[in-house]
């Protein structure tokens, strides 16, 4: 197991920032997740990490030593692709050794690195099978099982599920997070599904435009988001942001919404603020604190949930209930203790 510190890294290409003073301290063991939309930096910290792309500023520590002019293959850290990047003419087993045999290892060490790999993997009747004779599933399987005959330090993971169709991403979300408790090594997978963070992060990193918005585990990045971005970005449906003018606060912590004045106790506004609330804290009646009625638009059925995309006073709304809803149904309501509050610069206001 290794420890990973990034120091006030920086990268641009062009005039283009695309990292900016980004500072993180990974611990022994840790499952970290970076998440971000496209072109927020995500692949590109990855491959500064690995080697593949140079550190304008800053400084990289793998286990207390500077690693930043390291060439890739001596860095102790192996790297995992979208595209499985497997030699189409060799089979598995080949495919697996390859790594092994550049470096000159003994052909029973390289042996016994494969099999265990691939006992792990549970692809040990595949190591005769070429590539095109694989499911998507099993090549991520083999491009990760090459990964480990190399025992390293850090695991580095890419997208590496965004090639798989929905059930084989679940299937390997739940292999990946197996692997990491029986290895117990470090391990950083950068993905822009926040489902994948969620489910696999011992902690989450929110990227955007190249700046750390936030880092926690899961549970604080959803019960406690830093800003609008955040709070948007995780959670499905996302949250849904109601702006609050400063003419419909009262008394400092009183404001009407819906035409209804709701106080909240412990808190004191003075401008414009916005409101947030989870679809999921939604109910499809009258019985919580603050009332609306909604306006249908669409309704998914997604079987156990159905998902309501309306409008409230021409605002978007979005429910997420398992309720039973038909489109004449236009009652709604949630409650105060579930609302999430944000200053005019869209960030968390706590009380």
């Amino acid at each position: 197991m290794a420890t990973i510190e990034l120091k006030n890294i920086e990268k641009s290409f062009g005039t283009n920032k695309v990292i900016d003073k980004f500072n993180i301290k990974i611990n022994h063991g840790e499952f970290i997740v970076l998440v971000g939309p496209s072109g927020c930096g995500k692949s590109t910290l990855l491959r500064m990490i690995s080697g593949l792309e140079s550190v304008d500023e800053g400084e990289i520590h793998l286990d207390n030593k500077i690693i930043n002019n390291l060439i890739p293959s001596k860095r102790g850290i192996a790297m995992v692709f979208q595209s499985y990047a497997l030699y189409p003419h060799m089979n598995v087993y080949e495919n697996m050794s390859f790594g092994l045999k550049n470096e000159k290892l003994d052909k029973n060490e390289i042996d016994k690195k494969v099999k265990d790999a691939s006992k792990t993997l549970q692809i040990e009747d595949l190591l005769l099978r070429k590539p095109r004779q694989l499911s998507g599933g099993q090549r991520q399987r083999v491009a990760i099982g090459r990964a480990i005959t190399r025992n390293p330090k850090l695991f580095l993971f890419d997208e590496p599920l965004s090639n798989l169709d929905a059930a084989l991403r679940s299937e390997m979300r739940v292999e990946i997070s197996k692997l990491h408790k029986k290895l117990s090594t470090n391990m950083i997978y950068v993905t822009h599904d926040q489902v994948e963070a969620m489910t696999l992060a011992d902690k989450i990193v929110i990227l955007n435009q190249g700046v750390m918005e936030q880092y926690g585990s899961p549970d604080e990045i959803y019960n406690n988001p830093n800003n609008i971005f955040v709070a948007e970005f995780i959670g499905s449906p996302r949250m849904n942001i109601l702006k609050i003018d400063k003419g419909k606060i009262k008394n400092g912590n009183t404001i009407n919404i819906f035409n209804s004045d709701i106080q909240f106790n412990g808190y004191k506004f003075n401008d414009d603020i916005y409101l947030g609330i989870r679809p999921e804290h939604i109910k499809a009646d009258n019985s919580q604190d603050i009332k609306a009625k909604i306006k249908i638009d669409l309704i998914e059925n997604l079987g156990f949930d159905k998902i309501i995309y309306s409008s409230v006073d021409g605002e978007e709304f979005r429910i997420k209930t398992s309720s039973n809803i038909d489109k004449d149904h236009s009652q709604i309501s949630f409650s105060k203790e579930n609302v999430y509050f944000f200053d005019s610069n869209k960030n968390r206001i706590k009380n």
